[in-house]
This record gives C-alpha cells, sequence and structure tokens, in this order.
C-alpha cells in the first residue's frame, strides 16, 4: 500500500489517539494543534507538526478535523490562516466533531465555495476506540470522498471499524450522531441513577451490575460505565474515556434540535441537568461514568 499524506487538526483525547492510530497504520500525518505542546508526543511518533490549520491544509491532498465544539471547529475552519482559506480543487476536508447543523452547513459551504470537498462525519466511540480503529462514523456531504476515504487502508478506515453514509448534506450526520448521543447519555444517566439508589438501599452495587449483566439488558457499555461507578475512589476518580462535558454538550446540542423541531425530549432534558450537575461537582473533564457523582 502507498504511503498517504493526511493532516490531522486539534490533538485532544480524542485527535491524538486518531492521528497516533493513522502513524501506526503506516500513513504520513501532519498535525497541527492550538497549543502547539500537544503535537510534541506525535511528532516522537513521526508525525510532522505544522504551524497553522492553512499549512496542513496545503500540506495534504486530505485533512481531518477532531475540535471540542462548534466554536472551535467553526475557527478552525473559518478563521485566520483556517481550513477554507487554503482549501481550494483537490483538497478534501473532513469533520469529525459534533456540531449542530447551522455550523455543519457554514463550514460545508465555505469549503465548498473554494472547490475543496466537505465530508461531514462525526464520531461515536471513546479513546480506546479510536486507538484500536474501532470508531463509528456518521458521514454526510460528497459521496465520491466517502468512498475513497473508506476504501480499505484509507484514513477512515484505519481509524474506524464502521461507517455511513446517510445524504448529501452535513444536516443528516449531525442529526444521526445526536440520536446516539440521546441514547448513550441517557442510558448511563439512569444507569448512574439506578446504582445510587442501590446503594442508598443498602443493595450491593456490584450484585446489581450482576444482575443487569445476566439479562436482557446485557451491554458493553453498562459494564464498563457501572464498573467505573462503583470502583471510583470514592467515586470521585473517573479516568476519562469519553468526558463529561463532552456528553453534556452533546445533550444540549440534541435539546436545541428538539426545540427547533418542537419534539418533546423530557428524558434527554433531565439527562442532561444530570451531566450538568456533575460539571458543577468538578467532574468537568471526567469520564461521563461520573454523572453517577450528581447523585451523592
Amino acid at each position: 500500500m502507498a504511503t498517504q499524506r493526511v493532516g490531522f487538526l486539534g490533538l485532544g483525547v480524542m485527535g491524538k489517539q486518531m492521528a497516533q492510530r493513522l502513524l501506526k497504520q503506516g500513513t504520513e500525518v501532519v498535525v497541527w494543534n492550538r497549543s502547539a505542546d500537544k503535537c510534541a508526543p506525535l511528532v516522537a511518533l513521526g508525525a510532522t507538526a505544522l504551524a497553522t490549520p492553512a499549512e496542513v491544509v496545503d500540506a495534504c491532498s486530505v485533512t481531518h478535523g477532531m475540535l471540542a465544539d462548534p466554536k472551535a471547529s467553526e475557527a478552525v475552519c473559518l478563521g485566520a490562516d483556517g481550513v477554507a482559506s487554503a482549501a481550494k480543487v483537490g483538497k478534501s476536508y473532513l469533520d469529525h466533531s459534533t456540531i449542530d447543523e447551522a455550523t455543519g452547513a457554514r463550514l460545508a459551504a465555505a469549503v465548498g465555495a473554494t472547490g475543496a470537498r466537505f465530508l461531514a462525519a462525526p464520531v461515536s466511540g471513546g479513546w480506546r476506540d479510536a486507538a484500536a480503529g474501532e470508531l463509528l462514523f456518521v458521514c454526510g456531504g460528497d459521496r465520491t470522498l466517502f468512498d475513497e476515504v473508506t476504501a480499505p487502508g484509507a484514513s477512515l478506515a484505519v481509524m474506524g471499524s464502521k461507517h455511513w453514509h446517510v445524504g448529501e448534506s452535513s444536516e443528516g450526520p449531525a442529526r444521526a450522531k445526536l440520536m446516539l448521543q440521546i441514547m448513550m447519555g441517557t442510558y448511563i444517566a439512569a444507569l448512574g441513577e439506578t446504582l445510587a439508589l442501590a446503594d442508598k438501599a443498602g443493595l450491593d452495587q456490584a450484585q446489581i451490575m450482576d444482575m443487569f449483566d445476566s439479562s436482557a439488558m446485557a451491554n458493553p457499555i453498562s459494564k464498563a460505565k457501572g464498573q467505573l461507578m462503583i470502583d471510583g475512589d470514592d467515586r470521585r476518580n473517573y479516568a476519562p474515556n469519553f468526558q463529561v462535558y463532552l456528553q453534556q454538550k452533546d445533550l444540549r446540542l440534541a435539546l436545541q434540535l428538539a426545540d427547533d423541531l418542537a419534539q418533546p425530549a423530557p428524558l434527554a432534558a433531565a439527562a442532561n441537568a444530570q451531566y450538568v450537575a456533575a460539571r458543577k461537582r468538578g467532574h468537568a473533564h471526567d469520564d461521563f461514568a461520573a454523572v453517577r457523582a450528581a447523585y451523592d
């Protein structure tokens, strides 16, 4: 397989693992991060670090962005020395952030206006999934670009185990990703509530989890997060895979969509309130299993 040269913007908890996965699979990677020191571990693995997103886009035919929120995504794409300033025919940009529809539409329009190709490709999964190349990608935009980057050995194929193309616009993936986040966020909040009540009722939480895991409700995420809720150091030690503030941001975006469509979403609203409470208790950057702390 010929070596690819791929750009990667944003080296947070997820982005770092995604870029490392590309490097370990033989991809030549060019990176950028707002805090330049975060590039050092990737450079040590063989990546090249450049000073601006525009320089990365100029150096690569395909560039990926993994930013924390809509504001960061827009700044990196549309700001000075951003993606759009260097995009042109022959360049492609994939945005993996979970963002609102309006922001996604602005990014797609700005990149498309340059003649470059754009694919919205938000991810589902945590950093361990990213490290293992087992992320799920929900994509929308240029179909030809989707086919290219999901071909065997190409960047999305290397980083993920499953890919869906849900339409030619950025609206589809933005909405579909939020459906995943509603289910995950409300479920884990309910699990935290259940274990808190079990503890208050004098029950053995590990035994309750064993009952769940032996029933029709058994699933990998409840097993992992339930164990994390029980094993936390006085429920304060939640090593992050996917952080509280990110899950709460996604629920906030889902509630915004529900409001725009006049669709009731009371369970999502209740779960969101518990993640907000966990943030206020100092768990913003802990694993989202720390929603359990909202019940202490």
